[in-house]
């Protein structure tokens, strides 16, 4: 009995300290901000900004509210940035905070799996403090976009946790664990159909005989999940026209697996963009990367019997690695948050040959690993501080992948959002030069333009853009605000009825096409567009400021009132919506709040119409 108390204190203590040390090298990342995908996936998503939207998630694409399509299918991620938005709004240390205590969790959940392996607290505490403070992690847990890497891989571990523990059981609730932990890491990232092969690697490994009504019913899931896939999602099959081989890739796989040796290694260097390049078989990486998968192979085989959790570690990291191995056409030959999973792997084997050192030679062995944590913690720390800073972000990216068009795109949306608008243009064209194919990098070149008033040229990056995808809805809505600038309202309300045909559910080109049919006074059209808009983005504030200024046409004051409530209440800094909001309230004689409302205004740096404050004036003295 004292013995078992011993254990729950001891395996307590180490939650805590894994916790603690989890929650500690990654606090700087709190502040970090929306970079690269997170606008796309988090800061414009309209969908996770209603629980009214959920069903939509799980039969659409991640960036479905922007029309635009990334062929990832992953409802549970987006469930989590909707819970967050629902917590935080757009405040992002909240998203970042939900980033770390996933990770966090995975680390614990590392814990359970290694002590129901090997029953060793030891090096569960190892493994788990490794991988929870390594460097490498920080582009799956500094980068929002990057969660659905923390998502599959805690989910993965669970159904695995519950898969050992029900394979002697006929306990319900663990079989029930088990596929329903399977399901939601297939609903969080697609290398999560790895499951069965780990399960396989488990039974060879650990010969454990396989329980057949388990095993066979994660192999269901698994089929149901491909043929859902290739049937009702048959859309977001990713890049099935790929302009490369087999034969061209798997070169690449070598140079990823000597790459990602040295990054476990040396986690040294570490950037966003790997690109999507082709190796020939004579490339040195290519060579390195294939003797050392054969020199894995023989270890693995070789230990079998007298290390099986070493074996397993190996057979693990090849496994894991295997979905994201560009062997099956992807967007890049490698990237380093696709390690989060396969690394548990170089974690056991580093623990498992540290642990002996403690346990003989408690001092030293002390000191190297405290040594080798503080380390990583460092490192990782370091890391976070680019991760909070988009500028040096991407310039890091551009430093160690300076064929990166992603990165000087990126770096020229921060320059524009910063009114930097030289090194905007700048940055958009170097990207250009690198990849002259790039409508991503039109469209944001375009956006500069427009901002600068220079709408031909505007037009004419849009109209690239279009050249390249002529399936670009927000290229087409934008055209359209470049066309309403000249008052070429016919072909404005072309663009965007073009953009709400290639993506019906775009709420920004209703509100568009509303303004098109306010400014000629069809007042009811507009308000249906508005309408619309708002059914689709409830938390939209120009939809609402604009429905305000429909009614508002219509003197209907009681509703113009409410939407311009509503836009306030979505963004209280909407100063034009407090401008709005104090005309009519003026003409409804509601003077004291017409004056809070232009006070607002103005305190928020709105021109408020002289004549609105010379009639407020006389009132303002009288409350006097």
């Amino acid at each position: 009995m004292m013995k078992m108390y011993s254990n729950i204190r001891l395996i307590f203590i180490h939650i805590v300290l894994l916790v603690i040390l989890g929650s500690a090298v990654y606090s700087n990342s709190l502040n970090g901000k929306f970079v690269w995908d997170d606008h796309y996936l988090v800061k414009d998503n309209a969908y996770i900004r209603s629980f009214s939207k959920i069903p939509q998630l799980f039969v659409t694409d991640v960036k479905a509210s922007e029309g635009d399509t990334y062929k990832f299918y992953r409802p549970l991620q987006m469930l989590t940035y909707s819970l967050d938005y629902f917590l935080w709004k757009l405040d992002v240390r909240g998203y970042h905070l939900t980033n770390i205590l996933l990770h966090i969790l995975v680390g614990l959940n590392i814990y359970w799996l290694i002590s129901i392996l090997w029953n060793d607290e030891i090096l569960s505490l190892l493994v788990s403090a490794l991988f929870l403070v390594n460097p490498l992690h920080t582009e799956a847990v500094s980068y929002i976009s990057g969660r659905s890497d923390s998502l599959s891989a805690l989910f993965i571990l669970l159904s695995l946790i519950f898969y050992i523990k029900a394979l002697n059981s006929k306990n319900l609730y663990l079989f029930l664990i088990m596929l329903f932990s399977y399901v939601f890491a297939l609903l969080s990232r697609e290398n999560s159909l790895v499951l069965p092969a780990i399960l396989l690697v488990y039974h060879y490994i650990f010969r454990r005989k396989i329980n057949v009504r388990n095993f066979t019913a994660v192999l269901g899931i698994s089929v149901a999940y491909i043929i859902f896939r290739l049937t009702s999602l048959s859309y977001l099959s990713p890049h099935l026209h790929s302009n490369t081989s087999l034969l061209q890739r798997i070169p690449g796989f070598f140079v990823a697996l000597s790459n990602y040796m040295r990054l476990l290694l040396l986690p040294f260097n570490l950037h966003m963009d790997y690109s999507n390049k082709v190796f020939s078989f004579s490339n040195p990486k290519a060579i390195v990367g294939t003797i050392m998968l054969v020199v894995l192979l023989f270890y693995c085989f070789r230990k079998i019997n007298k290390d099986r959790l070493v074996s397993f570690a190996i057979l693990w990291f090849l496994v894991t690695l295997l979905p994201q191995s560009n062997l099956y056409p992807l967007n890049a030959y490698m990237a380093e948050h696709w390690l989060y999973l396969p690394s548990i792997a170089f974690f056991i084997i580093l623990a498992r040959y540290l642990s002996p050192i403690y346990r003989n030679y408690k001092t030293l062995g002390m000191i190297f690993i405290v040594g080798l944590l503080v380390f990583y913690s460092y490192l990782t720390i370091r890391q976070n501080n680019y991760w909070r800073d988009p500028i040096l972000l991407n310039k890091i990216t551009i430093k160690y992948a300076p064929d990166s068009h992603r990165a000087y795109n990126d770096l020229g949306c921060v320059y524009d959002a910063l009114n930097m608008k030289d090194q905007a243009i700048a940055s958009y064209k170097k990207a250009l030069e690198i990849n002259p194919n790039s409508a991503g990098v039109y469209y944001n070149l375009g956006n500069t333009y427009a901002s600068l008033n220079k709408i031909d040229q505007a037009i004419a990056s849009y109209k690239k853009a279009l050249e390249i995808n002529p399936n670009y809805p927000q290229a087409y809505c934008n055209l359209g605000n470049a066309y309403t600038s000249l008052n070429r309202k016919k072909e404005a309300l072309a663009s965007y009825e073009k953009a709400l045909e290639i993506s019906p559910d775009y709420a920004v080109a209703y509100n568009n096409i509303g303004n098109l049919y306010l400014s000629i006074d069809n007042l009811d059209k507009a308000i249906d567009l508005y309408k619309k808009a708002i059914n689709i983005d409830p938390e939209n504030p120009e939809a609402y400021n604009n429905l305000g200024v429909a009614y508002c046409n219509k003197n209907e004051y009681k509703q113009a009132v409410e939407s311009y409530k509503k836009a306030i209440k979505v963004n209280p800094g909407y100063a034009e919506a407090h401008a709005n909001l104090a005309r009519v309230y003026y003409n409804l004689q509601q003077f004291d709040l017409a004056i809070k409302h232009c006070d607002k205004a103005v305190e928020l740096g709105y021109k408020v119409n002289p004549e609105l404050l010379k009639f407020l004036e006389p009132h303002r003295r009288k409350d006097r």
